[in-house]
């Protein structure tokens, strides 16, 4: 492992673009599609009505983009991933979609009424520069909404998917180091970093998601090939570790199940400022 944080940094956005080009389509259909759950709750923290002008950051495959155009606002996307991107303009064809960084976006400053980013924040390199940029681009008096996982302990699929690996596989897999992954599941860090940056009224709230498979024995694959980090951690496990693991995740998957298939349940968290 280098101790250069920028070559770590650079490594790890290379992966996180490379791996979500790959499993865009796998993404879209399973994982967007789950945490688009809380796309209502972003676009009325920052206000997102007819006309307003909004950037979704870390856009994806263009859920929360496609909810905010329903509301008629005029919605910019950006994603790091071609594929994402790709699909993104397909979904919701009213919006303008570019491929570009978080971290720069090319955007002017005060251009944006709103700046949205539903769990974007945990694949950004330098999550502060990314949270600097979309101040950047706030115009006085707007509103800037993120999402982040919750940690395993508030956090009943993460701590099953996380838990089964530390119990039976190997969580130190070659990947390339990245920030950590719950840092912004903790309210008093959002605050902290969005107040240092310049934001006030700042508020943290809490919010349900539900992960929904048609039986226990669809959990594994599902995010072996949807996800960006937990996938190829679980693939890079040997094939008894992988056994155990699997076998571990059904079972604990079973205790979700309802008439209705499995629904596990997770939270994330929803930070939310104004740009004085």
């Amino acid at each position: 492992m280098t101790s250069d944080p920028t070559i770590a940094y650079s490594a790890f956005q290379q992966f996180e673009r490379a791996r979500f080009s790959q499993i865009a389509q796998e993404y879209d259909q399973t994982i967007a599609a789950i945490t688009s759950g809380v796309n209502n709750a972003i676009l009325d923290a920052v206000g997102a009505k007819c006309g307003i002008q909004l950037l979704d950051v870390a856009c994806g495959t263009g859920w929360l983009s496609a909810a905010a155009v329903e509301r008629q606002a005029i919605v910019t996307g950006l994603d790091l991933a071609e594929n994402m991107v790709a699909i993104a303009r397909v979904r919701c064809p009213q919006a303008q979609f570019y491929t570009g960084d978080a971290l720069d976006l090319p955007f002017d400053s005060n251009q944006f009424e709103a700046v949205v980013c539903n769990l974007g924040i945990l694949h950004f390199p330098e999550p502060e520069k990314a949270i600097a940029e979309s101040f950047r681009v706030l115009k006085s008096g707007g509103r800037y909404a993120f999402t982040c996982w919750t940690p395993p302990q508030y956090n009943p699929f993460m701590a099953l998917i996380l838990g089964s690996v530390q119990t039976y596989g190997n969580m130190d897999v070659n990947l390339p180091p990245g920030p950590p992954l719950f840092r912004f599941g903790d309210p008093t860090e959002c605050t902290h970093v969005l107040s240092a940056t310049g934001f006030t009224q700042v508020s943290v709230n809490e919010l349900p998601i539900k992960w929904t498979f048609s039986k226990p024995e669809d959990v594994m694959p599902t995010v072996v090939i949807s996800t960006a980090r937990l996938g190829p951690m679980l693939a890079m496990q040997t094939s008894e570790q992988r056994h155990h693991i699997e076998n571990a995740i059904i079972e604990g998957a079973s205790k979700y199940a309802t008439d209705n298939g499995v629904e596990i349940p997770a939270s994330v968290v929803l930070a939310v400022a104004s740009k004085p």
